[in-house]
């Protein structure tokens, strides 16, 4: 439990470091809803759905910004197979 803890408090400061400032209240909205899409997606399909960050937020050769142009809903275990890497570097 400890592990997971650490791990998850690594993460949320990692997304508020990436985090722009001037992101408008419509962004921070869209960023919520992208979020709710896969829960609901979950719930709906009886597998797990995440929010995926098309450029990682720590890539090897490139890192990208928690905005909404940034978020894809993807099946869990695409996510898992996607790593933290860019099909586009």
């Amino acid at each position: 439990k400890g592990a997971i803890r650490a791990l998850n408090a690594a993460r949320k400061h990692v997304v508020k470091l990436r985090t722009p400032v001037w992101l408008s209240e419509d962004d921070f909205w869209l960023i919520k809803e992208a979020y709710k899409l896969a829960a609901h997606r979950t719930e709906a399909f009886g597998f797990q759905w995440d929010v995926d960050h098309i450029v990682p937020l720590q890539g090897t050769t490139v890192s990208g910004m928690h905005v909404p142009w940034n978020l894809q809903v993807i099946p869990a275990t695409d996510n898992i197979r996607k790593k933290n890497k860019f099909a586009g570097a």
